[in-house]
């Protein structure tokens, strides 16, 4: 991919270098985004760990998963769920369609099932 069409999305929780780089290929018209999750598979793998020493939660909510931007936009674009839609967590069948996807998909980002 031309390196002058690639541009950077970033957060203040995310640097520079583990966030999304994205680009778009002007001869073939091919887009493309890609990000290191390495952190965050490891991110929840700590919290399984720490879940399995000191036991899950009893009291209110647990923690379902990790999930990156990138698999976020992943799962929009695939399964028409926008995880970064304000109402999303509201609707009891969004939170069963995304723990299915999640275990399918993307178990290794799992925290809780």
């Amino acid at each position: 991919m031309a390196t002058n069409n690639e541009f950077k999305f970033h957060s203040g929780t995310v640097g520079k270098d583990k966030s999304i780089h994205a680009g778009f290929d002007l001869e073939t018209q091919e887009w493309e985004a890609k990000q290191d999750i390495t952190e965050y598979i490891n991110h929840a793998k700590l919290e399984r760990d720490k879940q399995d020493y000191f036991g899950k939660r009893t009291d209110g909510y647990r923690k379902m998963a990790t999930i990156p931007d990138i698999v976020a936009i992943k799962i929009l674009q695939d399964h028409k769920l926008d995880l970064h839609d304000s109402e999303f967590m509201s609707n009891p069948s969004n939170l069963k369609r995304l723990k299915k996807i999640l275990m399918s998909e993307y178990s290794d980002l799992l925290v809780n099932t």
